[in-house]
């Protein structure tokens, strides 16, 4: 389970998430774990969804 880092724009960590990925053969890759965390931002309200493309994401620990 990985953690992803959300940063916004200035490079503030906004928050890390821990992705859960339970896939039946499905390969999930690194951009695939990126668009779960932008998603995840926008549903808490961290980032509005017009800014969410300004957000960087790395993976962490």
């Amino acid at each position: 389970m990985p953690n992803i880092e959300v940063r916004d724009a200035d490079g503030k960590l906004i928050h890390t998430y821990q992705i859960i990925a339970v896939v039946d053969g499905t390969l999930i890759t690194t951009e695939n774990l990126f668009d779960m965390a932008r998603q995840n931002a926008i549903e808490d309200e961290l980032v509005s969804e017009d800014r969410a493309d300004q957000l960087t994401f790395s993976v962490v620990g």
